[in-house]
């Protein structure tokens, strides 16, 4: 018998859910950015040991329901806690009072499913309002820091942390997925997701929530690996600014997707970029839909 379950990773934007998720796995399943609202959808990440296995997901950063794209990522948040069995909400020692935290945090004491507080970002003095929190909490806080997982041992400590939580969980006769598994998530969107990372890593901040990326195509021809990939902007002038002089933006933000993917891959790959511009994509439910940015499946 093997206990199993899935975890919701929950919190306010830029709470440290994404990193978590990578350094549990060991591997880049879920971008990084320090620009608001980098993660959209719901990615996994699978941690698996002889009778354990949990499947995490990485949610989008708490935000109130507003036409467009924000009603998708709120919806996203909620589908998170719905599908999982445990929450752990992450709590920045940044994090200030503020109307969107106390109605996550009413969202979260709503669910009848048990909620673990982590916060991150331990390095830094916590802001008044943490300091608060942590006293309203009590004793259900488990406290780290997520850069300092990269070290073996407080990383084993925190391992001793996920096996108890595994034991909450239900027992199956066998592990839910294949144990080498380390995502449910598709090749072709964790890629799409790398590509973003890297506009995101490069653009100015108010460029990247209105961009978004699509695969078009992805194929083996000759022996090497074919992606082509769309970048979507919002307005037209920020077309000319993800290309730049002369092309030289976007082929510095291609030279660096291509090396994440190669790593994802193992192989190499020829990787080609083009910049459309959709106005008001962001409000546009056939083109948010064509992104994956949509519950509906009609």
């Amino acid at each position: 018998m093997i206990h199993c379950g899935f975890v919701g990773l929950i919190g306010l934007p830029n709470a440290g859910k994404s990193s978590l998720l990578n350094e549990i796995v060991k591997e880049k399943v879920s971008i990084i950015s320090s620009k608001p609202q980098t993660t959209r959808q719901s990615f996994s990440g699978l941690w698996s040991e002889d009778n354990f296995q949990l499947v995490f997901f990485d949610s989008p950063g708490f935000v109130n329901k507003r036409p467009g794209l924000f009603d998708f990522l709120a919806a996203e948040f909620d589908r998170v806690i719905e599908k999982s069995d445990v929450l752990v909400f992450l709590i920045s020692h940044e994090q200030k009072k503020s109307s969107d935290f106390d109605l996550a945090l009413s969202k979260v004491r709503g669910t009848k499913k048990p909620v673990h507080y982590l916060f991150s970002k331990i390095d830094i003095q916590p802001t008044p309002f943490v300091v608060s929190i942590k006293e309203q909490l009590g004793q259900d806080n488990v406290v780290f820091q997520e850069t300092s997982l990269k070290s073996t041992g407080l990383m084993e400590q925190f391992k001793d942390y996920l096996r108890a939580l595994a034991l909450t969980l239900p027992q199956e006769p066998h592990a839910l997925y294949d144990p080498e598994m380390i995502s449910l998530d598709n090749t072709r969107d964790i890629v799409s997701e790398y590509i973003r990372e890297e506009c995101f890593e490069r653009l100015d901040k108010e460029i990247p929530f209105g961009l978004a990326v699509i695969i078009e195509s992805f194929k083996v021809e000759n022996g090497l690996t074919h992606i082509q990939a769309r970048i979507i902007v919002e307005k037209e002038n920020h077309k000319a600014i993800v290309i730049g002089k002369g092309g030289q933006q976007l082929r510095d933000i291609g030279k660096g997707a291509r090396a994440k993917i190669e790593e994802l891959l193992g192989e190499k790959i020829f990787l080609g970029l083009h910049v459309v511009h959709k106005k008001n994509w962001l409000k546009n439910k056939a083109i948010m839909k064509e992104l994956g940015y949509s519950h509906d499946k009609r």
